[in-house]
């Protein structure tokens, strides 16, 4: 079968996920904390020098031009801050600076995120609804037992003059040793407390998206103009091959 089918084919996976990524970071353009998505594209060639060898003359051995497969490597998170939103509500809290809320959640243990759209629940503690429990340094839940507490910029919570814990804030050596497990949820094989000198805790604040709704809506439009071609590429090649297989040296 011809190569450009082949090629076809492939661009229709790869738009395809770029359209899927695409839409999500859409989707959660209003999802407090959340951190954009894009694909990183490379040729075949490409990937499976990569993925084979680790020696670097093979790696980077020229093997001729040549029209290869598209495929998506992998996918990036942009980990840049998103926008502060003044909410004046004394259970939503912004991390200003770097590093993480931890979140015991039931599914998948402790999770790492920017979301402080916090609420208190039932028993007193400070949770992410649909997620889970808020994190103390302790390791432990933080028990407020009401949302009238103060947050110092550290982290320190305060009910009528008592410590009721301190946040946990943390943070990994590498952004690339976190892997998104949901909609601004992170999970990383380690992770460490955050130096105090580089955040502040906003109290009635919280973070945005930085989704830019602009951007990805013309990206998306793109993405989906190329989709739309290599769709039309593989009609016009499954007719060649028809053409080819019934009519081409047919003797009359």
């Amino acid at each position: 079968m011809d190569q450009g089918f082949y090629s076809a084919a492939a661009g229709l996976f790869v738009q395809q996920k770029s359209i899927d990524v695409l839409s999500n970071n859409v989707a959660n353009a209003n999802t407090a904390g959340y951190k954009s998505q894009a694909t990183i594209e490379s040729s075949f060639a490409d990937y499976v020098l990569a993925r084979v060898s680790t020696d670097p003359s093979i790696n980077n051995r020229d093997i001729g031009t040549g029209s290869y497969i598209t495929v998506v490597d992998e996918d990036y998170t942009n980990f840049s801050e998103g926008a502060l939103r003044m909410t004046e509500r004394n259970v939503d809290l912004a991390i200003q600076g770097s590093g993480f809320f931890v979140i015991n959640t039931a599914a998948d243990g402790q999770v790492l995120t920017r979301n402080g759209q916090f609420e208190v629940n039932d028993q007193g503690n400070l949770v992410l609804p649909g997620a889970g429990e808020v994190l103390g340094q302790n390791g432990q839940p933080i028990n407020v037992g009401t949302s009238n507490f103060s947050v110092s910029t550290n982290g320190n919570i305060m009910v009528d003059g008592q410590n009721r814990g301190t946040l946990w804030i943390v943070n990994v050596a590498n952004a690339e040793d976190l892997t998104q497990i949901g909609e601004g949820f992170f999970q990383a094989n380690g992770f460490a407390q955050e130096n105090n000198a580089n955040f502040n805790i906003l109290q009635g604040y919280l973070e945005t998206s930085n989704t830019d709704v602009t951007q990805e809506m013309s990206s998306l439009i793109a993405r989906q103009n190329l989709y739309t071609s290599c769709s039309q590429m593989i009609k016009i090649f499954d007719r060649i091959h028809e053409i080819s297989a019934n009519q081409v040296g047919k003797t009359s």
